[in-house]
């Protein structure tokens, strides 16, 4: 386990190098999440980290609890959902079910780690793809966070006239206004700050032979609060994924929604306004 921390932090210590972490500069970024020790970390402060399934608490059906679920409809190209109570999704590729449904914002909680708040989302990706093989790979083309008091935000496919009577002009979200009922979204992986962002994730991230499987998670996504600001509780909260590479597996997220609080180490180290104490994170969540 020392080991896996000392490579974590000289991961993500390379990471902010390469990439310029507080530097304040947008540019191309590709993140691979390809082991169980691999991290990366965005200009505006997101942190990526791999979660390989532990041996308990044991993966299946029951012990994930995600709050969005997507899957391609076998047509090739673009995949793409939110979570949402509609029934209806012509334009994309979200599955209906108790897997996916709106969410209020005060149901969620954070995840304090050096004195920096954040808010943890976990996917859970399964490509049909042999474990390790590229064909269980999948491209994390862009994320994105709507919040608003609109109640058409816990369905918005139920609303306006659009091309597929749904209220949307497109199969995909742009980063300005409209992307969303006309909403412009609070956050995005793809922003002005962190420019074209992709992340490339081994779907089947396992650190115990014969202990993994779906229901559980393979990377956690951390988004420092302060890039969210102050909503009400009552407030929709509406998380958006896209995913360039994807096959017939689902990929769905599951959302921290019980109280948290990571330790803070007394022997990580900070690298310019970027921070190492993921590896340390992981190290505590096993």
């Amino acid at each position: 386990m020392k080991k896996k921390m000392i490579k974590g932090l000289m991961l993500l210590s390379a990471a902010a190098l390469a990439f310029g972490v507080g530097a304040g500069t947008a540019g191309a970024q590709t993140i691979n999440i390809l082991t169980d020790t691999d991290t990366g970390t965005t200009v505006d402060g997101t942190f990526f980290s791999a979660d390989p399934n532990p041996s308990l608490p044991s993966t299946g059906t029951g012990v994930f609890n995600p709050f969005v679920r997507v899957q391609t409809n076998g047509s090739g190209g673009l995949q793409n959902g939110f979570n949402t109570d509609a029934q209806n999704h012509a334009n994309f590729d979200t599955k209906t079910g108790t897997w996916t449904h709106s969410v209020l914002f005060g149901s969620l909680t954070t995840v304090t780690m050096n004195g920096n708040s954040y808010y943890e989302l976990t996917l859970d990706a399964n490509q049909v793809g042999p474990a390790g093989s590229i064909g269980n790979r999948i491209d994390i083309t862009d994320l994105q966070i709507y919040i608003g008091s609109d109640p058409n935000l816990a369905n918005p496919e139920a609303v306006g006239s659009g091309p597929y009577g749904n209220g949307f002009t497109g199969t995909t979200f742009t980063s300005g206004a409209g992307g969303l009922l006309g909403l412009s979204p609070v956050w995005a992986l793809d922003n002005g700050t962190n420019g074209d962002v992709t992340v490339v994730l081994q779907s089947s991230i396992c650190d115990t032979p014969g202990k993994c499987g779906s229901g559980h998670g393979d990377m956690d996504l951390l988004i420092p609060t302060s890039l969210l600001g102050s909503h009400a509780p009552t407030e929709y909260f509406v998380f958006y994924s896209e995913y360039a590479v994807a096959n017939s597996g689902f990929e769905e997220w599951s959302v921290l929604s019980a109280p948290s609080q990571v330790p803070e180490p007394s022997t990580l180290l900070l690298l310019g306004s970027g921070f190492l104490g993921l590896a340390a994170y992981r190290r505590f969540r096993k």
